[in-house]
């Protein structure tokens, strides 16, 4: 199974980070092969002979609505999503031999649902596409500024229903810091990453 993930992974590569953060243009740089991966996976009502733009902006919109039901649906998933993708201190070498099934099996889900990139052989995430899972400060600060309705969420799972019937403002208020982090967060990425090609 090892092989075959790692080879689903390398056919789903892109090469480089599109310069706009988000889902469309990310899938925007795949080629139309690529785009037919998404379309057989997922058993999708796109048909491969449209125009490329019409088949990025159908598998856009379908993965805005599937992301958030699948990491509801897998705990481990989420876990994943949240310690090696959104909050990584480094992004993830998905092409490192060390990665076990299970990681390279969450790593595929999380590219086949427009999560997660692999660009060059490293996950990245548009800035404005992660989706609720953010670092406990941020937590926290949200919890002071949002009015909660309902009691004090007592697990993670509860959590993206009380974000979905949170105000609308609130909401792009969230969106916005959450943009904000992430943005840092690649800023900081693109600078080590810069610094470790030179050494090479």
């Amino acid at each position: 199974m090892h092989k075959q993930y790692m080879e689903t992974i390398k056919e789903l590569e892109i090469k480089k980070a599109p310069e706009e953060q988000s889902l469309a243009a990310a899938n925007d740089n795949y080629t139309k092969v690529q785009l037919a991966h998404f379309i057989e996976r997922h058993d999708l009502d796109i048909a491969k002979s449209w125009k490329k733009a019409e088949i990025v902006d159908a598998l856009t919109e379908w993965m805005e609505s599937a992301q958030q039901e699948m990491l509801e649906s897998d705990s481990a998933l989420q876990t994943f999503y949240s310690d090696n993708v959104v909050n990584a201190e480094q992004l993830l070498n998905v092409y490192d031999d060390n990665l076990s099934d299970d990681k390279l099996e969450n790593v595929l889900k999380l590219v086949e649902h427009g999560l997660a990139y692999n660009v060059d052989g490293q996950l990245w995430v548009p800035s404005n596409e992660v989706v609720e899972t953010t670092p406990a400060e941020n937590e926290s600060v949200d919890k002071i500024d949002e009015p909660k309705k309902e009691e004090p969420s007592s697990s993670n799972q509860s959590k993206p229903s009380t974000y979905s019937a949170s105000p609308s403002v609130f909401k792009d208020e969230d969106i916005e810091k959450k943009k904000e982090a992430r943005l840092k967060y690649l800023k900081k990425q693109a600078k080590r990453k810069k610094k470790g090609k030179k050494r090479k």
